[in-house]
């Protein structure tokens, strides 16, 4: 209920309901309304969500990004560094940054982004190259307002 409500720009609502939840909201929770708040660009009730998320799974690097990107999208680089340091003072990194599964030849590898040194790196890059045709074959153009 709370990922629909979130879906359609309820933010508030939503937040309502896992505040008169009987049960304890879990990160799955918080997190559903984190990302409705990615959708809508509500940084209010994102720090909010993150807060709870922060104690829930301190160490889970993913709740902090999306709050930094929305920051920086917002242009709100005093807010990017402080959560950046809130990171860095609690020990918060990605532990496999820009990590992605794919399956080569009915097999799982698991890589970084610009990780050369995966002994399949040359059939991962020729099944990316692929999909990379394809996509833009479609129309696929990325999106890249902002990078950090």
């Amino acid at each position: 209920m709370v990922d629909l409500l979130c879906r359609v720009g309820l933010l508030e609502e939503a937040l309502g309901l896992i505040r008169s939840m009987r049960m304890q909201p879990n990160s799955v929770i918080w997190g559903a309304l984190l990302a409705g708040c990615k959708l809508h660009k509500n940084l209010e009730i994102a720090q909010v969500a993150v807060d709870r998320l922060m104690i829930l799974e301190p160490n889970n690097s993913g709740y902090y990004t999306l709050l930094i990107n929305m920051y920086a999208e917002a242009n709100r680089w005093s807010e990017v560094a402080r959560i950046r340091a809130i990171m860095k003072d609690r020990g918060v990194q990605k532990i496999w940054p820009g990590s992605s599964w794919i399956e080569v030849k009915k097999k799982m590898h698991q890589f970084a982004a610009c990780d050369n040194y995966h002994p399949a790196s040359e059939e991962i890059y020729s099944v990316l190259d692929v999909l990379d045709l394809q996509l833009k074959l479609f129309g696929y153009e990325p999106h890249s307002d902002f990078v950090l």
